[in-house]
């Protein structure tokens, strides 16, 4: 089963979409979001295996030796900080006042509205 669905070119109708993940850790499709370090997972996992996938994410992709970069960070620290949501994934809309720079936004949404998607993540 693919991680993601083919996003429409911009323009073109809006269908739904999940964007590219860059890695799965520990069975765990991760990518980064925004300008300020968050990570998020597809689905719904608890704090301590998604903050596993985040810190490995960091490591691999950021060349950092954890999500806060400090060897000495202690994992009950961070297990607080990690959240659980459902968006919908759209591309960017000038309408919205959306940087059409940016290849993928989400907003929050109701577990039962069309083209939700669960994930938890982390701005770290």
């Amino acid at each position: 089963m693919p991680l993601t669905l083919t996003a429409p070119e911009p323009g073109t109708e809006q269908g739904p979409f999940t964007p590219d993940m860059d890695a799965i850790h520990y069975g765990i499709p991760v990518t980064a979001f925004g300008d300020d370090g968050g990570v998020l997972a597809l689905g719904h996992h608890t704090p301590l295996r998604a903050l596993a996938a985040f810190n490995a994410y960091a490591r691999t992709w950021w060349g950092a030796s954890n999500l806060a970069d400090d060897r000495e960070a202690r994992t009950a620290d961070w297990l607080d900080e990690i959240e659980t949501d459902w968006v919908v994934f759209r591309r960017p809309d000038p309408a919205h006042g959306d940087d059409p720079t940016w290849l993928w936004f989400m907003d929050h949404a109701q577990p039962d509205r069309p083209q939700a998607v669960p994930i938890t993540y982390i701005c770290a």
